[in-house]
């Protein structure tokens, strides 16, 4: 499965996702290596299309707080254009799905932005 950040809503997206899978990924207490093996496998993923943010903002688990990265509008004539994707299997994207179900959104705009994606994210489950 394909969660495609490069839409409008991207941006938005990728921040609930990281938060929600850091912040719930702490709610957890025990984890298996498989458990463990899997976070590593959807952390490296998330970090590899996005970068720390540059005014140095941590979550409460005091890692860093990180965006999507951009697609330049203009690039050069032998660059790649960079995809804002990643992939993961259906056990990644279940521990994901529970992870960022977990966390205790704030009301309000947060708690509509949380239900956004994952609303988004059960859509991309069935594409």
């Amino acid at each position: 499965m394909i969660l495609n950040f490069e839409d409008e809503n991207g941006a938005k997206h990728f921040e609930f996702i990281y938060t929600g899978f850091i912040l719930g990924g702490t709610t957890v207490m025990q984890k298996g290596l498989t458990v463990l093996r899997r976070e590593l496998s959807i952390l490296d993923k998330l970090e590899s299309i996005s970068h720390v943010k540059p005014c140095g903002k941590k979550l409460p688990t005091q890692e860093p707080d990180r965006q999507l990265n951009k697609i330049p509008e203009v690039l050069q004539a032998d660059e790649i254009r960079p995809k804002l994707q990643v992939h993961i299997d259906e056990h990644e994207f279940d521990l994901l799905y529970s992870y960022v179900g977990s966390v205790p959104w704030q009301t309000g705009q947060p708690l509509r932005d949380a239900i956004s994606t994952i609303d988004w994210l059960a859509r991309a489950q069935s594409k």
